[in-house]
């Protein structure tokens, strides 16, 4: 089996990519990073170094933000799909309820939608 995180550019989204390295170490999975972001994300901006973690035997792979989905819940649902992912890592941030209803709420639908256990992490 495989974890899931999912790495946006905020520091919830970095919360998220070390919790997950954390829980892939643990029970020797591979991670998979879901980049939320529409740009390409390097080794760097994620803080880790591939190799290092493959000595340590955690397999990682940045999955790109497909081209054909345009929302983000949809991206990680799909990819826990295709991957056979057994556990999800996402960063939480604080948010209005206001904000919270113009908005929607990614991480909401990934905690109802998905079919394996959500990992929900802050920050601090």
């Amino acid at each position: 089996m495989a974890i899931l995180a999912c790495y946006s550019n905020t520091d919830s989204g970095r919360a998220a990519i070390r919790r997950g390295l954390a829980e892939a170490h643990k029970t020797h999975d591979s991670l998979f990073v879901a980049n939320l972001e529409k740009e390409p994300v390097t080794e760097d901006q994620l803080g880790i170094d591939v190799n290092t973690l493959m000595d340590f035997g955690v397999p990682v792979r940045i999955l790109a933000h497909p081209a054909t989905v345009h929302d983000a819940a949809d991206a990680v649902l799909q990819a826990e799909q295709e991957h056979q992912v057994s556990l999800i890592v996402i960063g939480l941030r604080k948010r209005s309820r206001v904000g919270k209803l113009l908005m929607g709420s990614i991480a909401q639908r990934i905690l109802i939608e998905a079919d394996c256990p959500v990992l929900a992490v802050k920050a601090k």
